[in-house]
């Protein structure tokens, strides 16, 4: 069954697609390792909500088996849907996955299933087994895999970062990686903080303001800013490095 849900879908792609084979896309994932089909965001969501109750057929099990195909066939679309069945899943998900989650990392590609599985996956998760989550978050922190580091803290974003319950744990992780040399890496440490002005407005100004006296990337403070009024966000700029 799980094979047969894979061709099925492959096949449905291309023919969206006009049968149009992945290729390396290079407007955003340009230095990734990413194929893709250039299935349109639409036309993504369509097939998803299409093959929803497919997904839903199968036991947590076979999910988990599901989206560790899909993300191992390495391709951009493909990928996104075992994220989506991951999604489909947390709230069966427990602490004991964890260890198939962490292995599933192994096979994002880009910046955007670090995403889709940061807010759809982990996130939850997060909310859900603070302890657990947090732990495996920490071993991602201080991996050499740049996507799992990004992860790290992007998992701090919308829900989490509205929930105010993180604001030192997201600070800790992103102060761990200020010096990372890779850009989707530090602007996942400005989306967090940015997220999170809106639950600890004084905390994270004060923290930012630090990072412009520190000569912190400014990849990383003008993502940070970017919610502030003109006002707020000049002040900001004006901080020099000391």
């Amino acid at each position: 069954m799980i094979e047969s849900i894979i061709t099925d879908l492959r096949r449905a792609i291309e023919s969206i697609t006009g049968c149009r084979k992945p290729a390396p896309e290079r407007r955003f994932h340009k230095h990734d390792q990413y194929l893709s089909y250039s299935l349109k965001t639409p036309d993504f969501h369509r097939l998803m909500k299409e093959y929803r109750p497919r997904f839903l057929e199968l036991g947590l099990k076979k999910r988990l088996k599901l989206a560790e195909r899909l993300l191992h066939e390495h391709i951009g679309e493909l990928g996104h849907a075992g994220i989506t069945v991951l999604a489909l899943s947390v709230e069966q998900l427990q602490p004991r996955h964890f260890s198939a989650l962490d292995s599933m990392a192994d096979d994002f590609r880009s910046w955007s299933h670090v995403d889709g599985f940061g807010i759809g996956v982990a996130g939850p998760l997060l909310l859900k087994f603070r302890k657990e989550t947090l732990s495996l978050l920490e071993d991602w922190n201080r991996s050499p895999n740049r996507f799992r580091r990004r992860a790290s803290v992007v998992v701090f974003t919308r829900q989490v970062a509205e929930s105010g319950k993180f604001t030192e744990e997201a600070l800790r992780l992103c102060e761990n990686l200020i010096w990372d040399e890779e850009d989707i890496v530090r602007k996942g440490i400005g989306w967090a903080l940015k997220d999170n002005m809106h639950s600890a407005p004084k905390r994270i100004l004060s923290y930012v303001k630090d990072l412009r006296r520190r000569g912190v990337s400014s990849t990383i403070t003008l993502y940070a800013i970017r919610d502030l009024n003109p006002e707020q966000r000049q002040k900001v700029l004006t901080i020099k490095k000391e």
